[in-house]
């Protein structure tokens, strides 16, 4: 059973991110209006805090996810759920997984 929220999307869109002791790159697997799967060459630890930084070729700026929360992580691959979002990228976020 899929306990989600919103719908995620399949997306491959490069990302950055940082939290306590972790900096790290990756790619954004699928999206959603609030969270996403990353792959990458990190392991992070369910429960850990991150920020994100997700390039997204149709918008002028990366999208910033203030605060994110790693809620499953299996090998190389982990899920976040969004916490904290401006309101301004709330709003870039919803357009763009609009035209998804």
């Amino acid at each position: 059973m899929d306990r989600r929220e919103s719908r995620r999307y399949k997306v491959q869109l490069p990302v950055a991110f940082s939290g306590d002791r972790i900096a790290g790159k990756g790619t954004v697997c699928n999206l959603g209006t609030r969270g996403c799967a990353v792959k990458s060459g990190h392991t992070l630890k369910v429960g850990a805090f991150v920020e994100l930084r997700i390039d997204v070729p149709t918008l002028d700026a990366p999208l910033l996810v203030d605060l994110a929360v790693v809620r499953w992580s299996v090998g190389q691959e982990f899920g976040l759920d969004f916490l904290q979002l401006r309101p301004e990228e709330q709003k870039r976020l919803k357009r763009f997984v609009k035209k998804l």
